[in-house]
């Protein structure tokens, strides 16, 4: 018979190995969730790795990957606008708020497919998702009680500049509040800006000052004040943190992105290895 501890180990282990693992892509519209979903499935499964996608919005068309379990088989958003005489926005709202009824349905799906990492591709109207009630229900109602992770998108045309990135960062700790997951930060789209831009803004997250001497530079009255608190703040809860430069259209980083979220899912061991 084996030792109580060695057996405790293993259970430990078996459990770990069984969750399924859960990367939710939110950022503002235009920044390049869905062609990540689609790379970065891509990337995994020429890992070795199983992958289900998930697309909870119900509004999109034509998206760039196939979807496993998808919200529109739930919900029509076009009937939703016709029958309720809704513009675009108001549709998604009704939309995702119908959705969330759905969501153990949702999850049961999700679980059938019994693979390793679910990407789930969230609404590009981050405001309407993210704000009401509706995107923190669904996202809790489709994890459950397994591991899960958000990946936050900076688009690299609004970060290139330091006020642009500061206020990408505000935003992003208001989805972290409001989804209450760990959350990774992705410059996406690197491939749009020059490589010393790139490295501009990786070291903006990794050295405080050097984003504060930018802002000075760059900034003034009103809003170099406005920036320095928001920065102060940032720094002083440890949101200041850095990002991740990501190209969907080039795969590139996802090395890197991988190596992160082993480290948030597995305190940093790779099972998989």
């Amino acid at each position: 018979m084996k030792p109580t501890e060695e057996l405790k180990a293993e259970c430990s282990f078996a459990q770990l190995v069984l969750n399924m693992f859960f990367v939710f892509l939110v950022g503002t519209a235009g920044s390049g969730k869905s062609l990540l979903t689609a790379s970065f499935e891509k990337w995994l499964v020429g890992s070795d790795l199983s992958v289900t996608v998930v697309n909870i919005d119900p509004g999109v068309d034509n998206p760039p990957y196939t979807s496993d379990i998808d919200i529109r088989e739930y919900v029509d958003y076009g009937e939703v606008m016709n029958n309720f005489g809704l513009g675009p926005n108001g549709a998604l709202v009704a939309s995702l708020d119908m959705g969330v009824s759905s969501v153990d349905d949702l999850r049961e799906e999700i679980i059938e497919t019994e693979r390793d990492y679910v990407l789930v591709d969230c609404p590009g109207q981050m405001e309407l998702f993210a704000y009401r009630n509706s995107g923190p229900l669904m996202v809790s109602g489709l994890r459950g009680d397994d591991t899960a992770v958000s990946l936050y998108l900076l688009d690299s045309n609004i970060a290139r500049t330091p006020t642009g990135y500061l206020s990408s960062m505000l935003l992003g700790l208001s989805i972290n509040i409001r989804f209450g997951l760990p959350q990774l930060n992705l410059l996406s789209k690197s491939d749009i800006i020059m490589e010393d831009e790139i490295e501009e803004i990786v070291q903006w997250g990794s050295e405080i000052n050097m984003l504060e001497q930018a802002l000075d530079q760059s900034s003034e009255g009103l809003i170099r004040e406005y920036s320095k608190s928001i920065l102060d703040m940032l720094e002083s809860i440890g949101i200041a943190s850095g990002v991740i430069p990501i190209s969907a259209k080039d795969m590139t980083g996802f090395d890197i992105l991988y190596g992160e979220l082993q480290r948030i899912f597995s305190g940093g061991d790779n099972l998989y290895e």
